[in-house]
């Protein structure tokens, strides 16, 4: 499949019923869906049902999901995606995942900063939003090292595995990423 948005260790592509084996290998890790909404175990029906919604969600423009491509082995090791669009107020949320063996090497930072580009300066949004289940330091970190701006936290949001977790609010500006770029 050919990129949609090119960077240098990762393409960012819409993703077919031919990448749902390599969506299933990395999202059925614990570790990885530890602190999303993904349900583990998750098996190849969760990758044909994601990959269905996200053909959907790309026709009616509600959404805008794409697999995270290694350069290399054009594989795909992770999603990203604008969701949550409201094309009113020109904002959207981005929510990501990346494969375990892929941990460590910028290629996260890489794919949000290639998404970004695209939300800002190709659809036109004005804010990103974030959110963040509390305790994922890493992607904390990540979305800090941005730019992004924490904006809150909503106390006990949400019941995962068996606890009562925060979400951390975090949102970019357009004018926040032209600068901080």
């Amino acid at each position: 499949m050919e990129p949609f948005l090119k960077g240098t260790k990762v393409n960012l592509r819409r993703v077919h019923r031919a990448d749902a084996i390599s969506i299933q290998k990395y999202a059925n890790d614990p570790e990885v869906t530890r602190f999303l909404f993904t349900p583990y175990p998750y098996t190849l029906e969760h990758a044909y049902e994601f990959i269905k919604i996200s053909h959907r969600m790309h026709r009616k423009k509600s959404g805008f999901p794409f697999g995270i491509e290694h350069k290399e082995t054009r594989e795909i090791i992770g999603l990203i995606g604008l969701y949550r669009v409201d094309t009113l107020h020109k904002n959207a949320e981005v929510g990501f995942w990346l494969g375990r063996d892929f941990w460590g090497q910028g290629i996260t930072k890489e794919a949000v900063r290639l998404i970004l580009k695209y939300a800002f300066e190709e659809i036109g949004f004005y804010r990103i939003l974030a959110r963040v289940m509390h305790p994922n330091k890493v992607s904390l970190y990540l979305l800090e090292s941005l730019g992004f701006k924490c904006e809150g936290t909503m106390r006990k949001a949400i019941f995962k595995d068996g606890r009562w977790l925060d979400f951390i609010w975090f949102a970019m500006l357009k004018e926040e990423f032209l600068e901080f770029g």
